[in-house]
């Protein structure tokens, strides 16, 4: 006979945690879900997550549900990628360390909060920088327009002490198309609140601190919700899209396919 549970999120997410057997499933059912990819608010979502990997993912219309799974009632919740942040991987001006990460195939993340030492990254092949310009908002089209066609990937840092200006250009960036981060080392729930306040809507934020962060360490297991991914989910009780402070309303966290019990 089926198993069948439906677990109560708020009381889960204060039990201890249990390490996922492989291949046993578990379900999440009538979440709104916000998978990292960009587009809209998924009412009304499967997501099957076998192990530690998530099987599958969308609407309930379409996801068949494994009779053999453990049922968890997602209604009136909202399920979020777990936050990516992303570090330096150069310290200082380091030209030989960047040019070895790129010869290696691995993340060329420098430091920079000038436009001066943002040009000399840019030059020596940093693939992200963790900082944003803060000393001119003097950043012309042509510039702009070389870090989106490089993919230069930006965690700004705002709760480092980014100042006026930083936000701004945080905000020049993202509407140029430059790939925006979510920046380690800050408080992640202050930083991503500080890149909605410098004007980032709140679901691309969500995609900043997800996708992005995961592309930028060129790490393809995390940052979004899809089949055969990392099951690192959030489970929060309130609409981040309406409010990015409620990416702080946790009700149940999942990694690697953990679950509370």
């Amino acid at each position: 006979m089926p198993k069948r549970t439906v677990l109560a999120l708020a009381l889960l997410a204060s039990c201890a945690c249990k390490a996922p057997e492989e291949g046993h499933m578990k379900v999440i059912i009538g979440a709104v879900l916000i998978d990292g990819l960009g587009g809209p608010p998924l009412t009304n979502s499967v997501v099957v997550i076998s192990g530690d990997r998530i099987r599958a993912a969308g609407p309930a219309s379409t996801v068949p549900i494994p009779a053999e799974a453990d049922k968890i009632d997602g209604s009136g919740r909202f399920l979020v990628p777990a936050l990516v942040a992303v570090a330096p991987t150069i310290q200082g001006q380091d030209e030989a360390a960047l040019t070895k990460a790129r010869e290696a195939h691995q993340p060329a993340i420098g430091r920079a909060a000038t436009l001066s030492e943002t040009e000399w990254m840019i030059d020596h092949g940093a693939s992200g920088i963790v900082g944003v310009i803060q000393d001119t908002e003097a950043l012309d089209p042509e510039f702009l327009a070389k870090l989106r066609d490089l993919r230069i990937t930006f965690a700004p840092a705002l709760a480092g002490g980014s100042n006026e200006v930083g936000k701004r250009n945080t905000l020049r960036l993202f509407h140029a198309g430059v790939p925006l981060a979510l920046a380690a080392g800050v408080d992640p729930q202050r930083e991503m609140e500080l890149l909605v306040d410098a004007g980032i809507p709140p679901l691309d934020a969500i995609v900043a601190g997800t996708r992005n962060s995961a592309a930028a360490l060129q790490d393809p297991q995390r940052g979004t919700i899809q089949p055969g991914k990392l099951a690192n989910l959030l489970v929060l009780s309130a609409p981040p899209g309406e409010d990015i402070r409620n990416l702080s309303r946790v009700a149940l966290r999942i990694t690697s396919g953990t679950f509370p019990q």
